[in-house]
């Protein structure tokens, strides 16, 4: 008998966390939900663990995973690559705790212990967790290392898809679905209720909006997210010959130097690094006042306006009507970038202001989209789907289309557990 408990993403974007139990209990992802003031923890883990398994490094999946070993000694496994990147981000929170003065769920010496139980693993290798459980992990063309996870449990199996995207993107491959026997799909629902729009077009005409900005002797402001999307904009407007400086700030940089640093886990590294060679790399304030002296490109985080370097250029640039904010990523609910959105206004130095700069919005998503979600449940035929990583809306309506696809799908609640 396979059990499963639902301890976050449960109806909600954020904090995934999911504990299997057929006898060994494994977990699987241990993230946070980043809301405006207080992370959202996933539920406690109230167990001894066999083992926990990491997708992929966003916070969301992996932020909360070093709170773990303040008590745990189990082995962890994820890709070589989402233990680099998961680092950076996991210092990274301890930083911003500090500067923000509030209390971080974990310490420096918790993410030793982490990095000290952590298996590093590559695709397609089968391993044995214990005598009756074994998993295996295959590219989910996401992020950098981000992995589709299966296990085997006895003898049935259970696939958890993490963030995946069954579409090829400027950086990966689409995810490989050669999986073989599923009984059992978790899949993510982010997307459950609608399509992309063509990613080609939407990068030919984002690259366009750069030009013309950039012609009209503005600026392009590119908040954008550290772990993917970063080096992703950049590929871009080098692909686009944009005729201007490009400056690449914030820590994207080190997320930029770990991509270098693994090749193999990406489609075309060469291009992307000829694009990292040609980009101006931010490393101080100097830099920044030399970005805002003539047309520019600035590419820098954060990719929801969260703080980050993108306030060393806000201030300077929002009375700019020739000047542009093109965001490019999803926006949380009652972040900076989501407000921005809704009525146009943003904080800046503690007062909030109307931009005068002209607002874009680019749907670059590394998600399944609706039609990729269905046609991965109908390619793999399992039992029963278990769909999480949604909004509870977005969720219910992702079930009913499942359902009318004659599979048995259900969106389960946070702390539920449910026997398969």
């Amino acid at each position: 008998m396979v059990k499963v408990k639902f301890l976050g993403a449960a109806r909600e974007v954020g904090r995934s966390c999911f504990l299997v139990d057929a006898g060994d209990k494994i977990m699987l992802d241990n993230g946070i939900k980043l809301t405006p003031h207080q992370p959202e923890y996933p539920l406690p883990v109230d167990t001894n663990l066999n083992a926990a398994i990491v997708s992929h490094a966003h916070l969301d999946h992996s932020g909360n995973l070093p709170h773990l070993f303040a008590t745990a000694n189990c082995l962890t496994y994820m890709t070589p690559p989402t233990l680099e990147l998961a680092k950076i981000l996991w210092f990274d929170t301890l930083k911003i705790a500090g500067l923000e003065g509030l209390e971080p769920n974990f310490t420096e010496e918790e993410i030793k212990k982490t990095e000290k139980h952590t298996f590093g693993m590559n695709y397609r290798k089968n391993i044995d967790l214990t005598e009756n459980s074994s998993m295996e992990f295959f590219d989910a063309g996401h992020i950098l290392g981000s992995a589709i996870t299966k296990l085997t449990l006895k003898d049935k199996t259970l696939v958890y898809t993490g963030d995946f995207k069954a579409e090829e993107t400027r950086l990966h491959e689409g995810a490989d679905l050669k999986l073989g026997k599923v009984d059992y799909l978790m899949i993510e629902s982010t997307y459950g209720d609608r399509n992309h729009p063509d990613r080609r077009e939407s990068e030919k005409i984002f690259a366009e909006h750069v030009q013309d900005t950039i012609d009209a002797g503005g600026h392009a402001l590119i908040p954008a997210f550290a772990v993917g999307r970063s080096q992703e904009i950049i590929d871009i407007l080098h692909e686009y010959n944009i005729s201007a400086d490009i400056y690449f700030d914030g820590m994207g940089q080190k997320v930029a130097r770990t991509y270098l640093k693994y090749p193999k886990f990406q489609k075309d590294p060469g291009f992307l690094k000829k694009a990292l060679d040609k980009v101006i790399w931010v490393k101080n304030m100097g830099v920044r006042k030399k970005a805002l002296k003539e047309p520019s490109v600035i590419v820098t985080t954060a990719g929801m306006l969260q703080g980050g370097p993108v306030y060393a250029y806000l201030p300077e640039l929002y009375k700019d009507k020739n000047s542009k904010i093109m965001l490019t990523g999803y926006q949380v609910k009652e972040t900076p970038g989501r407000i921005l959105l809704e009525t146009g206004k943003i904080a800046i130095k503690g007062n909030l202001v109307t931009p005068k700069m002209e607002l874009e919005k680019y749907d670059f998503s590394a998600h399944a989209s609706q039609d990729e979600l269905l046609d991965t449940i109908k390619k793999l035929s399992p039992e029963k789907v278990l769909c999480v990583h949604g909004d509870e809306e977005i969720s219910q309506i992702f079930v009913k289309e499942i359902e009318e696809l004659g599979f048995d799908a259900t969106a389960p609640k946070l702390g539920e557990e449910i026997e398969l």
